[in-house]
């Protein structure tokens, strides 16, 4: 049983992850550039249910990702402590980041945050592309102290 759950808390990371960098990665690359083919109404409309068709995507990675990754942070957590205190310092490192990727999302959402959307994309594309090498650094450490 806990073979099963282990794998399905790294896959509900994994895939969260993914959804969330991937797609801010796609908007940069393909839908930004697809807008400005458009006339102001549409597409001021297709961004509107874009945006809150990905907003909502990434609230509920934002869950995935904090529960996975606090049942891994624990289950690791001996192998975290072997490594040495930079293991920690990563991990929470990684954790502040995302903190402030879920931040810049709502506070631009709410209206609290007056940045514009493609500066809070690009400072948000910046922040998840460190903690994904902060993830493969932390994975090296582990792999090559003796865990799995």
């Amino acid at each position: 049983m806990d073979a099963i759950l282990d794998i399905v808390l790294r896959y509900l990371h994994v895939m969260c992850a993914i959804i969330m960098a991937g797609g801010m990665i796609f908007i940069s690359l393909a839908v930004r550039p697809a807008l400005k083919t458009l006339e102001d109404g549409p597409r001021e409309s297709f961004q509107q249910v874009m945006q809150r068709c990905f907003h909502l995507a990434v609230y509920l990675c934002f869950v995935g990702l904090l529960i996975s990754g606090v049942f891994n942070w624990m289950k690791l957590a001996a192998e975290y402590k072997q490594i040495g205190p930079q293991a920690n310092a990563v991990i929470g490192i990684k954790f502040l980041l995302a903190v402030i990727v879920f931040g810049v999302i709502a506070g631009r959402t709410s209206g609290v945050l007056k940045l514009s959307g493609k500066v809070c994309h690009i400072l948000n594309l910046h922040l998840v592309a460190i903690i994904i090498l902060l993830a493969a650094v932390l994975r090296y450490w582990r792999l090559s102290s003796g865990g799995a």
